[in-house]
């Protein structure tokens, strides 16, 4: 009994050390998730990762309120099989920070249930951006544009996009700077971000949230939702399609470089120093 207890203490105090503190805003009149976002200087995408309702809501009004995060740190909860290096290499961050920023004292130890945080400015810091279109996320290519056995099904079925595996929760990056043109919660694909950029849109699916509202700009390497496994799915991953402006799908390998190219190199100055 005392065993228990004292577990249950332990639990709660883990969870209040880490955690990230929040207030309750009041929307007023001419307010808009952009101007909450400026103001209180936390990113818009983080906002709606907190209140992750707001993606489908077309307006917000005077008298909502709105859960805001007192500083920008996004939070994971450790999933079965997850490493640290793992986890850094998925937020396209680096491992150090990771370790450093959530005191870590042996990284050989996290326990499913963990929570971590990460700093949102830190999110991304090896993703590349050179390249036209990047992968949104890091992980395990599962299964390939054109025609398959369906997972489910068992049918012969064209896959119109590609897939690709890992941990639930984990963030999804967009691929491209574009606009936001649909954030639905569909049978089939889950809840998903469509992106238009160019000649192009750009699918993300069967997330477990979307961290973006309809109409917005989000530039490539943006933090749009997280890895999921809504709709018709089998695992967490992430459904990634393009098509064309008529809807005509396109291999996404067309587009995205080889996943070696997922990474840059971390500039190290951004750790500080004496």
């Amino acid at each position: 009994m005392k065993n228990r207890i004292f577990l249950i203490i332990l639990t709660l105090l883990i969870t209040t050390i880490f955690s990230v503190n929040t207030y309750t805003y009041t929307v007023k009149s001419g307010d808009s998730l952009e101007l909450i976002a400026y103001k209180h200087n936390i990113p818009l995408s983080l906002i709606v990762d907190y209140n992750p309702e707001l993606a489908y809501k077309k307006y917000i009004y005077p008298g909502q309120k709105i859960k805001i995060p007192e500083e920008p740190v996004f939070i994971y909860t450790v999933k079965s099989g997850d490493n640290l290096s793992y986890i850094a290499k998925s937020m396209f961050t680096d491992l150090n920070l990771l370790i450093k920023y959530n005191h870590i004292t042996n990284p050989e130890k996290i326990y499913v249930g963990q929570k971590l945080l990460i700093p949102y400015n830190y999110l991304g810091l090896s993703y590349n951006k050179k390249v036209t279109v990047s992968w949104p996320v890091w992980g395990e290519l599962t299964s390939p544009y054109g025609w398959r056995i369906h997972p489910i099904y068992h049918e012969k079925r064209f896959h119109s996009g590609i897939d690709i595996a890992l941990s639930e929760g984990l963030p999804i990056f967009s691929s491209i700077t574009g606009k936001v043109v649909e954030v639905k919660k569909d049978k089939g694909y889950g809840i998903y971000v469509k992106i238009k950029a160019g000649k192009h849109y750009y699918i993300f699916a069967h997330m477990s949230r979307a961290d973006v509202v309809p109409g917005i700009i989000v530039k490539k390497g943006e933090l749009i939702g997280r890895v999921g496994s809504t709709g018709i799915s089998t695992g967490p991953h992430v459904h990634f399609e393009v098509r064309t402006l008529d809807e005509k799908s396109v291999n996404p390998m067309i587009f995205l470089p080889g996943m070696k190219f997922a990474h840059v190199e971390i500039d190290k100055n951004y750790m500080g120093g004496e």
